[in-house]
């Protein structure tokens, strides 16, 4: 899923927000070219030692060569981006000694959703020759994302392939809503100016601005500063020892700082002393609209640290990429089982059942996937490795691998064929394992889109009355609002080559997502519109909102925006409705139960431990206890909802699976830029100073036969 934190796109970064220079003027940058996004190098600052892109990018062999003939087999369980580049890296590691025709005996993946992506999800409006494409899930990719955009060029995307930039509040030309007032905001403008500035009711956008720039400068630790850490960071080259132990100090004692510490604590012991002095307006404006994001009310119970990681990762902009993001997904799959990455049918490669639980043979310690077929009777399989990329809450509230005992039907049901089980995670050194399935925060999310069959600022009805932001005296027109309604941030994406644009009417997380539900769910006595669908409901709550958005002479100018929604998305028939308004609410959907993990205080060490269960893949890996099951999924990074996240955790997946395999002898070469992912982590030190505040005892194996009977 998208991350929280889209404002510094606006500014270039953290180092274009401390700048003295203001923001970076992008008013005619219109995308990347893959080969300049693949470029270069970036680390996240949690796991900066584990070098992703070159292990990946830099090196066509594959981790390891699985041996000619062998009869193992290995399941993924989701096909969502962690699980297609775990998948992706152990078929290459098949097809070093093996044929393609042979995939399907060694790997499957397993999707419960009927459709391949997992939360990435990205259906379309059609209009003629035109299509629009809707990212219902994850939709724009930081620069920084150096893994994504290298695992773009293998499916098929050439180096000089445009990646349309995202439009970003401030990126584009935006317009502001905000205690009935219009500001204006656009490229290479450092803060918002009102649209009438002699109003005496106008806020100041600048001192906010400032004064959380001043925050962010003054997050200095062990000498260094954020851009110090971050210029680090963004190194090509690999880092001297000098370099590590500055980002070791710097990181290690904001760590230990602001475990405890949300993200509004953090930024109100420092704007609430002289001379910042914050009070109910400044909180007001950076909870409703943050600096142009659309609000930080929902964030502000999170962990601080959650944020403070992403001003360190400070990218300079977000692109759309140039492929839709489930497409890419689809190519993966069929490149792993025909080698060919095209788009067509991938659904046809998985296997398309509910896995209901996972658990391990008490004989030979192999995982057993329970699924439901499609006469939801439970079937099992046996496998040799599992990799589960599944959301934690499907883990726990789908698959339950946080028990400590193996449910009586699935035991039953494999002491008929002979057999008997035990928990996946019921060693006595799990415990924190299982805790760390059930604590994280999942963060809220929904998203409505619209289809406009015209460009409202080229359509003769409306571009006189459009709002325009004029910039170096061109206009551009508005192509993002954002509003102190319920709506929030809306999007007006401009697909190339198209007559019309669709438009994400609203995007919304946390708190403002939980709302928006009770609308969707309307009785049809309660709607305004009688004989409408959920979707149109939705809209029009959405459009009388910001029909009263703005007071005073700037109403009307204003009010063209409620003004196009209202009459270019019609009612329809509710059959019919999803060919001009689409939504998702991602807390109901099915087996994914919310949008991204996002830490609120004291989850940091609970992370941790989901973030380095790969690492299990070293204990006794030759023995009979060695580990075969492996989790892979954003929820188990430091990456606050990016899609990098979960493409890490795939390539750790991988990679654990292969190391066991190798020491077992199934498999060979595995390559020693590999292993340097089961390097200590190197802020080891600080979660074990961490852990006696959350570790609970450490008991036996609590996975006996048993206690499951």
């Amino acid at each position: 899923m998208t991350s929280v934190f889209p404002s510094m796109a606006a500014f270039g970064g953290t180092s274009g927000l401390l700048s003295e220079k203001g923001a970076v003027d992008d008013s005619r940058n219109e995308g990347e070219t893959l080969g300049d996004l693949k470029s270069g190098n970036f680390r996240m600052v949690d796991t900066y030692i584990y070098d992703y892109k070159n292990i990946t990018a830099g090196n066509p062999k594959p981790f390891a060569k699985i041996n000619a003939n062998n009869r193992v087999k290995i399941a993924v369980i989701g096909s969502g981006f962690a699980g297609v580049t775990a998948a992706y890296e152990l078929s290459r590691a098949f097809l070093a000694n093996n044929n393609q025709a042979n995939m399907h005996r060694f790997l499957d993946i397993y999707e419960g959703n009927g459709r391949a992506g997992g939360r990435v999800f990205s259906p379309t409006f059609k209009d003629g020759d035109n299509t629009y494409v809707n990212e219902m899930g994850a939709m724009r990719v930081p620069n920084n994302s150096k893994l994504f955009w290298n695992y773009l060029g293998e499916v098929g995307v050439a180096d000089d392939e445009i990646q349309p930039i995202f439009p970003n509040p401030g990126v584009v030309a935006t317009d502001i809503y905000y205690r009935g007032i219009r500001y204006s905001w656009g490229p290479g403008q450092a803060f918002p100016i009102p649209a009438d500035p002699a109003n005496p009711d106008n806020v100041d956008w600048e001192k906010v601005h400032n004064d959380i720039r001043a925050f962010i400068g003054s997050l200095n630790f062990d000498g260094s500063s954020v851009g110090d850490i971050s210029k680090i960071l963004g190194q090509d080259a690999p880092l001297s020892d000098e370099d590590k132990a500055k980002v070791n100090g710097y990181w290690a004692e904001a760590l230990k700082k602001y475990d405890r510490v949300s993200f509004i604590s953090a930024v109100s012991e420092f704007v609430m002393k002289k001379p910042y002095n914050w009070g109910p307006t400044e909180f007001n404006m950076f909870s409703t609209l943050g600096m142009g994001t659309g609000g930080f009310g929902p964030l502000f119970p999170v962990g601080f640290l959650e944020i403070f990681r992403l001003f360190i990762w400070e990218y300079q902009n977000e692109y759309s990429p140039s492929v839709p993001l489930q497409q890419i997904v689809h190519r993966f799959i069929n490149k792993i089982y025909r080698g060919v990455p095209t788009d067509a049918n991938p659904e046809r490669h998985l296997k398309n059942f509910t896995v209901v639980y996972v658990g391990l043979d008490v004989t030979d310690n192999k995982p057993v996937v329970f699924y439901a077929d499609e006469g939801s009777r439970v079937r099992f399989e046996k496998y040799d490795y599992v990799i589960v990329g599944t959301t934690l809450r499907s883990m726990q509230a789908r698959m339950n691998l946080d028990s400590t005992v193996v449910p009586k039907e699935f035991q039953g049901l494999y002491r008929e064929h002979g057999g008997r089980l035990k928990p996946a995670f019921g060693r006595g050194d799990d415990n924190m394992r299982r805790e760390a399935m059930r604590i994280p925060h999942i963060m809220n999310s929904s998203k409505l889109f619209g289809l406009l069959k015209t460009k409202p600022w080229e359509d003769p009805k409306y571009r006189d009355k459009w709002p325009t932001f004029t910039h170096d005296g061109t206009k551009f027109p508005i192509k993002c609002v954002l509003t102190d309604t319920l709506a929030r941030q809306m999007y007006f994406l401009d697909p190339a080559n198209t007559e019309g644009s669709n438009v994400l009417i609203s995007y919304n997380w946390g708190d403002d997502s939980v709302k928006i539900m009770g609308i969707l769910n309307y009785d049809q006595s309660q709607v305004i519109t009688p004989d409408s669908n959920p979707d149109f409901n939705l809209k029009t709550a959405y459009t009388l909102g910001i029909s009263s958005a703005l007071a005073g002479p700037n109403a009307l100018e204003g009010n063209i925006i409620s003004e196009v929604l209202g009459a270019e998305i019609p009612l329809r028939s509710p059959s019919t409705q999803h060919e001009s308004l689409q939504s998702i609410v991602w807390q109901t959907e099915a087996l994914s139960f919310g949008a991204f993990k996002i830490d609120f205080p004291e989850q940091y060490y609970y992370t941790s431990q989901m973030v380095y269960q790969y690492h299990d893949a070293k204990k006794d890996p030759t023995g009979r206890s060695a580990r075969r099951i492996f989790v892979a999924n954003n929820n188990c990074s430091f990456q606050g909802g990016w899609i990098e996240g979960a493409m890490q955790s795939g390539v750790n997946a991988a990679a654990a699976v292969l190391t066991v395999m190798a020491a077992k002898r199934e498999a060979g070469h595995l390559r020693d830029d590999v292993t340097t992912l089961f390097e200590n982590d190197p802020f080891a030190g600080v979660i074990e100073e961490l852990a006696p505040k959350y570790e609970l005892p450490q008991a036996e194996d609590v996975g006996s036969v048993e206690a499951a009977e």
